[in-house]
Formats: structure tokens, C-alpha cells, sequence
């Protein structure tokens, strides 16, 4: 992520709504409850802007059990958080039954920055109407805030819902949390129904077994200063006063099985979630790229050990029909790539498989995509457009590498178009993997002729070879500068060294 993520939640835990469902709204606030939450609030606004920048904390996202922002003080210190620079985005969970006018104008009044506001805004049909609350929604973003509204997903409330949907702006998101006291699966028509209101509902009908290496961007803070990983996991052995300038924050000992709400899986370090929703997840605000670009290995299909065999004499022109190779997706990438293709938004894969291995690889997902990079950026494809590149191996540096095969232990699997080469694999036994010392040896002992015009990477037992000019950076700014959009407009997705410059092309 750009930066770590901040949960906060203080000890208040009234509201000003009675909905039947909440037991928050059974309990009235009383003057000591809202000094005490008052105190705390105050206490780490101070602390925070003191210490945000040496924690590297970008974002903070308060999220009451009750409703915090009919009290003046958190307008307040989220207007002085948002005048640190290093704070990029900050917010707060509401039911939007402020004054809107008058908490913006406090906001402003105590120097706020609007354009890093974002609200999370709840809707609750017991106590507001769809119209009332439709327009307090665009009122906020007409300001200059950023907003997501939801409900939970009651299938009695289904019409509403559509209603309400049809009155919001349609850059607003409107999300739908599953609804845990339903008892019972979504029928199919009600499924349909929620993911035509909301393009991403299928990721709350996925289950996301915690992995808590993916939770060590954000963090989640008690008014007590106690600190979890997040809202459902275990306290962690220091709080807030421990952690140091500097610090990272720790890989969590999580006894969750599943991250079973949005809080908790939305603020995952992970590649879909930041495609979906930028490098701030926590806010639930889409990011809406103009194109998405995918790894496969690791990002999109569970990493496998490559079964490098020689392979057919490729063209272009489409895949093989070969027997297929272990295709599970990650957890999330089907829900992930519905919801963009629901937002109509162009996806391409970014790989280092050649176009006939990623087709194999990914068959039950083709239909999303468009084309993409592949052979690590060697082979660039459009068909929609019936634009198509590749950049081919000099023949010198390939006639090189035949003397070398019995001196550096390895076989030549090549990837051809047309009688050119446009990807060579140098294929070692899996028990002697290449190391840094073997390929200086190697590109040492090569022609001088082949100085400059090729580019090695290693994977696993295999070190590839494209020519200089192609990576999946050079081959997403081709795609983009091919559908006519500058690459900061898309978004990437990758977890390896090979992505790194393609990531930073897209913003990340």
C-alpha cells in the first residue's frame, strides 16, 4: 500500500438512531460516557499528529460503535488531523443524521481539507427515507468530500434499495453488507438483485480465510490506546504508546478462521483490494481504473511450480487446446474481477507466461479479459483492436547460449512467431536453481554482440530471456497508449519483482 492505515474506536457506544436491530441504540448516552470518549478522542489527536509521519500512518478511519459525528470535538480533530500533509485520506463510519451544513462549515472553520475527507455512510430505512437520505449524500459530495453509502443487504428491503440507488449520483458506491442474521443462502434472484445494486456483493458471499502476513498495513486502535491488527482480531501484546518511530507494524497471531466483514477483509494488503478500491481500502470508495492489469502467478491462480516442458512452436494468433494445468484462483479474484467487469472496466493480464501457458492457466476466467502482456512484456496483444507486438530475441544472442547448455547445466526451451524467437527459458534441474553468481557467469561468457539486447529474470529453476526493451512495464504503457489512456489511469496487480515497475507506471 502507499501508506499504513489507521482503525480508530473510542469507548462511545451510543446512538442517536433506535433501530430495532442495534444494540447501540438501546443505550443512551450519559455525561460521563461522551467526557470520557471526548478525553480519549482529543488525547489522540494529538498523539496521532505527532506521530503519524515517524509511524508512516497515511490514512486514519474512525469507526464508532455509535454515531460520532453529532459531537462537535470529532469534526474538530479530524479538521486538524487533515492538516498534516503526510495524511492522504481520513474519515469516519456515520449514519449521516448531522447537520450536514453546519459540520462541514465546523470542518472548514478548523481548517480542514475536504478533498481528504471521505465518509463511510450507513442507511438505516427505520428511521430515514431513501429520498432524505439520498440528498444529504449528494450535499457531501457536492462540497468536495468523498463518500460510499450502503445497507445491509434484508431481502425484504430489496426494492428499496433499488430505489434508493436510482436517486443517488452513479459514481456514488452503494454497497450491500450480507446480512449475518438472514439464517439462511441468498436466494439466486435476491444474489442478482444486490449485485446489480452493487458490483462487489459477491465479495461478501466469499469466504476469506485469515492470513495475517496481508495484515500488516493498517492497524486498529481502542480508545483504551489497546491495538488490534483489526476489529475482530486479538489484542496485540503493546499498544499504541509501544510503537515506535519507525516501527512496522507486526504480522498479527490471528485465531480468526475467516475475515468475515469488510473491515476486516477490505484492509487487507492485498492486490485486489487495491485495484478495487485504491491504496486506502479501509474506505470502501471504488477506484475505478480505466483498465486493470493482472498478474496470473500468486495474483490471480494460486502459485504453482512450473512444469516447464518443451513447448509447441507457438504463433500469435491463439492458444493450444492442451490438457490443463492446476487452475484455482485466490480467494477473492472471481468476486474481484465480476465486480470490475460489472463496472465495464477493460482487464488485461501482465505476465510472464506466454500467451498459450496463461490461456491453459486461466480458461475459466478468459472471458473477462482482453488481451494483455505476456512473456514478461516479449508479447503484446489487442484483439478487439487486431493490434498485436512482439519484440523478438536477437539471433546472435541465442546462437550464443547453444555452446553454453553442457557448461551451465541447462536446456533451451524455446517460444516462437513466425520463425522468430520471442522468449527463451534456460531450464535447470530443480535441485540446481539459478543463483546470482551462475547468471553473471553466464552473461559473461556470452558474445559481446549480445551486450545489451537481452533481459534475464529467474523463475524458480528457470532463467528467462526477453529482449532488452520488453518488460510488463513497457508492455502496459503500449496497452494504454493502444486504448488511448495514460497509464497513472489504470490500475496493476502483482507480488513479485517482476511487477515492481509496472506497479509504480500505475501509482502504486
Amino acid at each position: 500500500m502507499t501508506g499504513k492505515t489507521l482503525l480508530y474506536r473510542g469507548s462511545l457506544k451510543s446512538c442517536n438512531y433506535h433501530c430495532s436491530y442495534c444494540p447501540f441504540s438501546k443505550r443512551p448516552p450519559s455525561g460521563t460516557e461522551l467526557a470520557k470518549d471526548k478525553a480519549q478522542w482529543l488525547s489522540f489527536v494529538q498523539d496521532f499528529m505527532e506521530k503519524a509521519r515517524s509511524l508512516g500512518i497515511r490514512a486514519l478511519l474512525a469507526v464508532p460503535y455509535g454515531e460520532a459525528l453529532i459531537y462537535p470535538w470529532y469534526w474538530e480533530g479530524l479538521a486538524r488531523i487533515s492538516t498534516c500533509l503526510e495524511i492522504d485520506a481520513l474519515g469516519a463510519q456515520t449514519n449521516l443524521s448531522f447537520p450536514i451544513a453546519d459540520s462541514l462549515g465546523r470542518f472548514l472553520q478548523n481548517g480542514g481539507n475536504l478533498k481528504k475527507l471521505r465518509l463511510w455512510a450507513t442507511f438505516h430505512p427505520e428511521m430515514e427515507t431513501a429520498k432524505a437520505f439520498a440528498r444529504k449524500c449528494s450535499e457531501i459530495t457536492e462540497a468536495g468530500a468523498s463518500l460510499c453509502a450502503g445497507a445491509v443487504g434484508v431481502p425484504e428491503n430489496i426494492s428499496l434499495l433499488q430505489a434508493l440507488r436510482k436517486m443517488l449520483p452513479r459514481d456514488t458506491y452503494l454497497w450491500i453488507n450480507r446480512m449475518d442474521g438472514l439464517k439462511r443462502p441468498y436466494t439466486p434472484e435476491e444474489q442478482a438483485a444486490f449485485l446489480e445494486i452493487d458490483p462487489y456483493f459477491l465479495r461478501e458471499l466469499t469466504p476469506i480465510p485469515a492470513v495475517p502476513s496481508k495484515c500488516t498495513g493498517r492497524l486498529f486502535l481502542e480508545g483504551n490506546k489497546s491495538l488490534r491488527a483489526c476489529n475482530i482480531g486479538g489484542a496485540l501484546p503493546f499498544g499504541w504508546e509501544g510503537l515506535d518511530a519507525g516501527m512496522d507494524f507486526p504480522e498479527p497471531r490471528c485465531r480468526r478462521k475467516l475475515c468475515s466483514c469488510y473491515l476486516a477483509y477490505g484492509g487487507r494488503e492485498d492486490p485486489m483490494n487495491q485495484v478495487l478500491f485504491g491504496p486506502y481500502p479501509s474506505f470502501r470508495i471504488p477506484r475505478r481504473p480505466k483498465a486493470a492489469f493482472f498478474d496470473i502467478e500468486g495474483t490471480l491462480l494460486e502459485k504453482q511450480r512450473h512444469p516447464y516442458k518443451a513447448p509447441p512452436q507457438t504463433t500469435g494468433a491463439g492458444p493450444q487446446n492442451q490438457a490443463c494445468p492446476n487452475t484455482r484462483l485466490t480467494e477473492g479474484a472471481l468476486a474481484g474481477l465480476t465486480a470490475l467487469s460489472l463496472e465495464k472496466i477493460p482487464l488485461f493480464f501482465a505476465t510472464t507466461l506466454p500467451y498459450p501457458a496463461a490461456w491453459k492457466r486461466c480458461r475459466q476466467i478468459w472471458h473477462f479479459f482482453s488481451g494483455g502482456v505476456f512473456a514478461g512484456g516479449a508479447h503484446l496483444i489487442l484483439p478487439e483492436a487486431g493490434k498485436e507486438l512482439f519484440y523478438y530475441l536477437d539471433a546472435s544472442c541465442l546462437a550464443g547460449l547453444a555452446p553454453l547448455k553442457k557448461q551451465f547445466h541447462f536446456r533451451i526451451l524455446t517460444y516462437k512467431n513466425q520463425g522468430g524467437v520471442y522468449k527463451a527459458t534456460l531450464l535447470r534441474p530443480p535441485h540446481s536453481p539459478w543463483d546470482q553468481e551462475g547468471i553473471n557467469a553466464l552473461t559473461a561468457a556470452l558474445p559481446p554482440a549480445a551486450s545489451g539486447k537481452i533481459r534475464f529474470f529467474t523463475e524458480e529453476n528457470c532463467l528467462q530471456l526477453v529482449a532488452a526493451q520488453a518488460d510488463k512495464a513497457n508492455g502496459v504503457r503500449t496497452l494504454c497508449q493502444w486504448i488511448g489512456i495514460s497509464p497513472t489511469e489504470a490500475a496493476a496487480a502483482g507480488d513479485s519483482k517482476e511487477d515492481a515497475k509496472m506497479l509504480g507506471l500505475c501509482g502504486l
